[in-house]
């Protein structure tokens, strides 16, 4: 029996693109902008953990301490595997909030939830309120520490210039290239099926 790669989907995100890095420990994420009258700007990216106390929109970016859905059972802490084994482990998706047993939507669906301490009950939707004003959808990208493994597609510096391209020299020569740096700028994501 043989093995045949049958479906590869190949996402780069690398020096050819602008994106906001840390390549070398700045405080967060920056780039060199297209400015030339600015070389370079940390970017607007929000720290891990940062968000809402009251639904708006779908409560993807709710940050609340709920921790009961809305028939009254418990919530299972998203670390925990039971009495609900579950793919919503926090430290593979940091930017989502999966903290404590905390009500949160980490998968865009209508609201948030939880997996519940009910054996018989594996999630249900949580009773988080409304938000008095409109809120603008917040960022669904964000950085832990000082971002060096920050590998999001911002690219505007939070004055709201844009990034020079990495593998670019022009407006500002410099020296952050994928050579030097490779593994602050390369991210390889390969999805693929293998089937006998």
């Amino acid at each position: 029996s043989s093995w045949n790669l049958r479906s590869c989907k190949h996402k780069e995100k690398d020096l050819q693109m602008n994106y906001c890095r840390n390549p070398d420990g700045e405080l967060r994420p920056w780039c060199f902008t297209t400015s030339p009258s600015k070389r370079w700007e940390y970017c607007n990216i929000p720290l891990s953990g940062l968000g809402s106390q009251c639904l708006s929109g779908k409560g993807e970016d709710y940050r609340g301490t709920i921790a009961i859905t809305e028939s009254g059972n418990a919530c299972q802490h998203w670390n925990m595997q039971f009495p609900h084994k579950h793919g919503w482990i926090p430290d593979r998706y940091p930017c989502k909030g999966l903290e404590e047993n905390y009500c949160r939507n980490p998968n865009g669906e209508k609201r948030p939830w939880c997996y519940t301490t009910t054996s018989s009950v594996r999630w249900e939707y949580c009773a988080i309120p409304l938000c008095d004003e409109e809120r603008t959808e917040a960022s669904k990208e964000c950085y832990r520490g000082k971002g060096q493994s920050y590998r999001g597609t911002t690219s505007i510096t939070a004055s709201g210039k844009k990034c020079q391209a990495w593998n670019s020299m022009f407006p500002h020569r410099h020296e952050k290239t994928p050579d030097r740096f490779p593994d602050a700028y390369v991210y390889l994501t390969f999805s693929c099926f293998i089937l006998q």
